[in-house]
């Protein structure tokens, strides 16, 4: 697989979208995600025109099956421009290897989205559609990208300028009961502990943190992604957290999402997930974390 230089987030935008795809011993549930990931945005691309350009980043989390072999045979299919993999030297955690692509994306809007593509790629422009409007109220005109004369005309075709600030996150909430319903007694008990423990960090503006689908415009997640520091578990609620002490305007959107086998979240994981959120409270509120502002992030690239 040929080598490239990364890119930097810092740089100006060569893409209409980013997709940053973190992955750790994903051999088996990735290639379906990434097969029809990319027949969606060929067919965006179709329907679109060509000035509807796109990259998928790949971020193997040092990965010890054949994560990397599965990811690079996409490359080798669409062409490294539009599908790269970027290899961690170890795991250091899904939290860092999402960072870790972010930061090296050239997109005007950026997509997290999980491996095993429980959330189907298609809700994006439900994403797309909030993005737009959310940087629209809170920053005033969004520049268009190629083929959209005005913001009305195409919402989906609409991206915030880098400067501008949005962050949509797709949300399970309204799925919450039937849930609830699936789940053994401990595990409700688990998650209604950890959700008490998301709201005394960061209240309950957003009712779903932890969803893997998150969309960011170019601004956003440069602020964002700059100042996060939790490598793992928690780094969903460090993001809203961000967010709020930044001004950066959230939104939540209904996505389609079904459970696929193959959770990697164990009862043991919710003790490092309260340990994560007890981090984020005293490490901002103890001033021991101090949160970097778009002139002092500006300042550093």
């Amino acid at each position: 697989m040929k080598k490239v230089p990364c890119s930097s987030i810092f740089s100006e935008p060569s893409k209409e979208l980013s997709i940053i795809i973190p992955a750790y011993n994903e051999e088996d549930r990735l290639p379906a995600t990434l097969q029809e990931t990319l027949s969606y945005l060929q067919r965006r691309r179709d329907r679109q025109g060509a000035s509807f350009t796109y990259e998928v980043i790949i971020v193997d989390d040092g990965s010890s099956d054949g994560t990397v072999r599965a990811a690079s045979e996409f490359v080798r299919r669409h062409g490294f421009d539009a599908v790269r993999v970027l290899r961690l030297p170890q795991n250091c955690g899904k939290g860092y290897a999402v960072k870790s692509g972010m930061l090296c994306s050239r997109g005007q809007r950026l997509l997290m989205m999980d491996a095993d593509g429980a959330t189907k790629v298609s809700d994006l422009e439900r994403l797309e559609t909030k993005l737009a409007q959310i940087c629209t109220h809170n920053n005033g005109p969004v520049g268009s990208l190629a083929g959209a004369t005005t913001a009305a005309a195409s919402a989906p075709a609409v991206a915030a300028r880098s400067g501008g600030l949005g962050f949509v996150l797709g949300s399970r909430a309204h799925m919450q009961e039937a849930a609830t319903a699936k789940r053994s007694a401990l595990r409700n008990f688990l998650m209604h502990g950890f959700h008490l423990l998301v709201m005394a960090v960061v209240g309950n503006e957003i009712r779903d943190t932890q969803c893997g689908f998150k969309l960011f415009s170019r601004g956003a997640a440069q602020q964002l992604y700059s100042n996060q520091r939790l490598q793992r578990w928690c780094f969903d609620v460090e993001l809203v957290y961000l967010a709020q002490q930044l001004k950066c305007p959230m939104a939540e959107v209904q996505v389609n999402w079904t459970e696929i086998p193959g959770s990697k979240i164990r009862v043991a994981s919710m003790a490092h997930m309260a340990l994560e959120l007890a981090m984020i409270r005293l490490g901002y509120t103890g001033g021991v974390w101090k949160v970097r502002t778009p002139q002092e992030v500006g300042k550093m690239h």
